[in-house]
Order: structure tokens, then C-alpha cells, then sequence
């Protein structure tokens, strides 16, 4: 009788704990005379303390950096890249991956090339190195928001996602797990969650945003905010950084390039003059719209009016175009009502030369020239 009554006992206790876990409803007409509470946000206009943030990519387009450089950001309350940093965050990072000596290497190469030094972040910016520590699934990320307790960040990231989810990543209800898991670490610690996820194999660029990423497309349909990058159309070393936005307007795609400093350290840097052009199977690289090009050809000119021909042959071989696309190129450029560049033409006996650059330039030198 007496383990009867402990039972009921139990089972009333758990009852009311149910009960008191149910959402309470509210009163939209008090809605109406109040106003909402203002967001906290970590990215302006992107992600807010609360949200999940997903980061997706093919292979080798150093995501894995693409995050360490924003925690870093947040850390430090610098700007990242396109997007203002408002305030100091306290950062936890859970690095599933990479060695532990090679992961503090690259830590420190990368703060060198952003400047960042210790009193930059002093004590905000935490990171667990869980490489081969068996810490996945539900309860390895109970086991993470046990540890976040002690530090209070206001940014978790997981680098990658496959490391920290369990079962099959083509199975909705594996994925809806660590989904699940992820809400509940959100209540728990109050923090930002951000992880970092693969795409599939192939070229991915004609993909619209909620169909990137390996696995179930479970995760399109669960983010606040995903960045995705994208390998540049005709530029190796640039890639295209997209948005999907749950909360918050649209954004303008941009350009970012891995740039090296003096001392060899790098990092990610904007590219505000290139054309944000993905790389897609259905695209070759010839048949872009030409005007793609146009910051190409005005990077060219940057110190000033060139020989025609020098301008073409400059021109072929840094945007990867043939002699017929870089001719049509041209002409795009000086026709019009307001040309993006314009030519002067010298001839006489024994002499043609004919010059090209902007129309400043090309203003400059016929005063010159008288």
C-alpha cells in the first residue's frame, strides 16, 4: 500500500509540473495600449539574443572561420563584416572538430589579423574544445547547458552541427530532436544559439537559401536567421554571403574575400566593390550579364587612364572573359546616358592612340592635354 501511495504520489507531482510548464495566454487587447519590448539584437537587423542562427556552406569555404571571426566580433563588440555589433557579448563557442593545438593556433591567427587583443575580450569569449569527448544529442547538450551555466553567455555556437546532432541527418524526426534540445538550452541559458552546417555535394549556388544545407529540410523551416556562402562566380577567392530572415527585412547580398595581413594572419574582409555573382552550374562563367563585370574593369583603372588595349588585356585576364566578351564589355561601359567609363582618341600621322577611364579621368587628361 505504501509504494502505491508514493507512486500516486509521484505521478501527481509530475502532473503539476506539466500544468505549470503550459504556456499562459495573453490579452491582445493589452496589446494594443503597450508596446513590445525592444529586441536585443547581437547582429543589427539580423539575429537577436534568443534566436537561432544558422551558418551554411559547401566544403572548404572556411565557414568554420566565418564563425570564429564572428564570436570574436561579438566578443570584442566589433562590427562584423556588413552588419554593426551594438554591445560587448559574452560568447560561449563548443568546437567539436579540430585538435586542440591546431584550434589555439588558429584562434590566435585569426585575433592577430583582426587586432584583437586579450583586453578586447577579456573574460567574455569561452570556447570547449570537445573533440572526441563522446558530447552529442540530447544529453550532450544538456551537459553544454550545464557548463554555459557557470560562464552566462549570450551566444552558444557549435562548429559543426553534424558533431553535436545524433541519428540519421536525412531523418525529420532525429532532426527535430536536436531542434528540440536547442529550444530548450535557448530557455535555460536565455543565449543565442549558432551553429555551423554543410551543404550538399555539388554546386549549390542556384539553390534558394531554405534548400541549403545537407539533411532533412527540416532546419529551413526552424532558423531565425541563416547567413549562406557561396564560391563567387568568376573570383576564386571571393565568396557571396546571402541572408534568410525570419524577423527582420531583406538584405542586399554582399562580397567577402580571406585576406592576409602584414604578419601573414587572416581574416575575412568586405568586398564593397565586386558584384555579388554566385557560382551556379546553370551559369558558366561566360555568360553572366556584363554589367557583373563593371567593378571588375573600374578596379583596373583605379590608378588612372590606361592604353586601350593594356585596359582590355588587364581586363580578360582578371575576369577570366574571352577577347569577344571583353570587346562587348567595352562598349557597354562608354555607351549610354551616363557611361560608367568613357575614351579619348589621339590621331596623326604615323599615330593612334586611344585611351580609357572613367570620365573623370578622361577629363583630366584632355586638361592636360590641352
Amino acid at each position: 500500500m505504501t509504494d502505491y501511495l508514493k507512486q500516486l504520489e509521484t505521478q501527481f507531482k509530475e502532473a503539476g509540473k506539466r500544468i505549470s510548464e503550459l504556456p499562459t495566454t495573453v490579452n491582445a487587447a493589452d496589446w494594443l495600449n503597450t508596446d513590445p519590448k525592444k529586441p536585443d539584437q547581437l547582429l543589427t537587423d539580423i539575429c537577436d539574443v534568443g534566436d537561432k542562427l544558422a551558418i551554411i556552406a559547401p566544403s572548404k569555404l572556411r565557414k568554420s572561420f566565418f564563425l570564429l571571426q564572428l564570436i570574436l566580433s561579438l566578443a570584442s563588440g566589433r562590427d562584423f563584416l556588413a552588419w554593426h555589433v551594438q554591445d560587448k557579448r559574452r560568447v560561449l563557442l563548443v568546437q567539436l572538430e579540430i585538435q586542440l593545438n591546431h584550434f589555439h593556433r588558429r584562434f590566435k591567427s585569426m585575433a592577430s589579423a583582426m587586432g584583437i587583443t586579450c583586453a578586447d575580450i577579456d573574460d567574455r569569449l569561452h570556447i570547449l574544445n570537445a573533440r572526441g569527448m563522446g558530447i552529442s544529442g540530447a544529453e550532450g547538450i544538456t551537459r553544454i547547458g550545464e557548463i554555459a551555466k557557470q560562464f552566462n553567455p549570450e551566444f552558444i555556437g557549435f562548429d559543426p552541427l553534424y558533431k553535436i546532432a545524433e541519428g540519421g541527418e536525412n531523418d525529420i524526426e532525429d532532426g527535430k530532436i536536436t531542434l528540440s534540445q536547442f529550444d530548450a538550452l535557448i530557455k535555460e541559458t536565455g543565449a543565442a544559439i549558432g551553429y555551423v552546417h554543410h551543404d550538399t555535394k555539388g554546386n549549390v549556388g542556384d539553390r534558394n537559401i531554405r534548400d541549403r544545407g545537407a539533411g532533412s529540410n527540416i532546419l529551413g523551416r526552424d532558423y531565425d536567421a541563416c547567413i549562406t556562402l557561396t564560391q563567387h562566380e568568376y573570383k576564386t577567392d571571393a565568396i557571396v554571403v546571402e541572408t534568410l530572415l525570419r524577423n527582420y527585412p531583406p538584405q542586399e547580398s554582399c562580397v567577402i574575400s580571406w585576406m592576409k595581413n602584414k604578419t601573414g594572419c587572416s581574416c575575412f574582409e568586405l568586398c564593397p566593390d565586386i558584384a555579388p555573382a554566385k557560382k551556379t552550374p546553370k551559369s558558366p562563367i561566360a555568360n553572366p550579364k556584363l554589367d557583373t563585370y563593371l567593378p571588375v574593369a573600374l578596379d583596373v583603372l583605379k590608378d588612372g587612364p590606361m592604353p586601350i588595349k593594356a585596359f582590355k588585356d588587364l581586363l580578360k585576364a582578371k575576369a577570366s572573359l574571352t577577347h569577344k566578351r571583353v570587346d562587348a564589355l567595352t562598349s557597354l561601359a562608354v555607351s549610354g546616358s551616363t557611361p560608367t567609363l568613357d575614351t579619348d582618341e589621339k590621331r596623326g600621322k604615323g599615330m593612334h592612340e586611344k585611351m580609357i577611364g572613367t570620365p573623370e579621368q578622361i577629363r583630366l587628361l584632355k586638361a592636360q592635354n590641352g
